[in-house]
């Protein structure tokens, strides 16, 4: 009987060998200047988003044909992915706007903009190296990290430094890599009191304004899909920890990584709120739409603790396994503890502590956050988006 690994490895051949002949037919196939593709994980989110939304107020659908590549129906003019009417999009388009890796399908007379999502603090791309079973997919994987880095005609980052770090993981010439910022982003510089009507709307409650708002990001953990989960079930299950929320008059969200929904479960209480994609999407948003009501942001690894350095905000990690992380997984940046402008916490009590400090003395890491926002931001200003969009219509 064949292994897993080797089952994987065909499959992944077989997928490379469609994607690079729906390549070569491409180059033959005229492209249509004013048709733009959106690629998002989940559907309709993050960075692409936020272009997608600027590129709406800014009028460019009245001249541009702007369609999501998605998996499911949305409420916009999309393609169900790998139906007839994808692939005659995906021959047909001439820009492809994506957060997760520009199509291995995409052909030479396409414009690739790829956004990402997120900075690299644990290791991507090269730095990851190659851990898959079998020879077989070990070359599929190295055969799409240098096909990647050969498809994108634009990789948009937020500093030089960031520059840098992007080319070594993703092997791309630097030349390629533009400093615009992040798009989502820009939505911390909206107006005053949007985030908190945003936050509002999603939990269908009014009863918050006066609450401060903890918000727990957990990173997912591909050796052990439960990890995450295990983890806040600690810290709910902890009395200390739900009786300091109700003393505090705290409120406690918590937003799986979207890999790791599947082991978690929607939950609105007075002191707690446990936040899935659906509850985002049912009204077209995400957590940059609220992200700036947040007082404290507790995470463990996940990047997104580099966007919440615009607002110069108090930042927990909670990482008790962080010494098996490192091992599995790994950093790009190390070591952790000067990448990190705030306590490190691994237990529920030294949770707390670093929590009551924070919310006591949210100036305390602050000089560290500002040194940290500089090296890896070089615009501050929420006009990432204006910037991305520019790339086409200049062009």
């Amino acid at each position: 009987m064949a292994s897993p690994g080797f089952i994987d490895g065909i499959r992944s051949l077989a997928y490379d060998a469609v994607t690079l002949t729906l390549s070569a037919l491409s180059r033959f196939i005229p492209k249509d200047d004013r048709k733009i593709l959106f690629f998002s994980v989940p559907d309709l989110s993050d960075n692409a988003k936020y272009v997608y939304d600027s590129m709406l107020k800014s009028g460019l659908d009245k001249t541009h044909r702007l369609i999501w590549c998605v998996h499911s129906p949305v409420n916009a003019d999309h393609a169900i992915r790998r139906s007839r009417e994808y692939i005659y999009h995906a021959l047909t388009a001439k820009y492809i706007i994506s957060t997760h890796g520009t199509p291995a399908w995409k052909s030479k007379g396409q414009v690739s903009i790829e956004l990402w999502h997120g900075l690299p603090l644990k290791t991507i791309g090269h730095f990851a190296g190659i851990n898959h079973p079998g020879t077989l997919a070990r070359l599929s994987a190295t055969w799409r990290l240098r096909r990647f880095a050969n498809s994108v005609d634009y990789l948009i980052t937020t500093s030089e430094f960031e520059r840098l770090i992007f080319s070594s993981a993703f092997l791309i010439d630097p030349g390629r890599i533009l400093i615009l910022g992040q798009p989502r982003c820009d939505a911390l510089y909206g107006p005053k009191g949007s985030g908190m009507e945003a936050l509002c709307s999603i939990l269908g409650r009014n009863d918050i304004a006066e609450k401060k708002i903890l918000l727990y990001l957990p990173t997912f953990r591909e050796y052990d899909v439960d990890a995450s989960r295990r983890i806040l079930e600690e810290i709910l299950a902890d009395e200390k920890f739900r009786r300091f929320l109700e003393d505090e008059d705290l409120l406690f969200i918590c937003k799986p990584h979207p890999h790791d929904e599947g082991v978690f479960q929607t939950y609105n209480g007075e002191y707690v709120c446990i936040l899935l994609n659906d509850d985002l999407q049912k009204i077209g948003t995400t957590i940059y739409d609220f992200l700036s009501t947040v007082d404290v942001l507790i995470t463990d690894y996940s990047s997104i603790y580099f966007d919440f350095l615009h607002m110069n905000r108090p930042i927990v990690f909670h990482a008790p396994d962080i010494e098996e992380y490192k091992r599995m997984r790994g950093f790009i940046l190390e070591p952790f503890r000067d990448w990190a402008p705030g306590d490190i916490s691994t237990t529920i009590d030294e949770l707390m502590a670093s929590l009551t400090t924070a919310l006591a003395d949210p100036d305390k890491w602050e000089p560290e956050r500002v040194r940290l926002q500089r090296l890896t931001f070089k615009h501050a200003d929420g006009l990432a988006c204006e910037r991305v969009c520019e790339l086409i219509e200049q062009r």
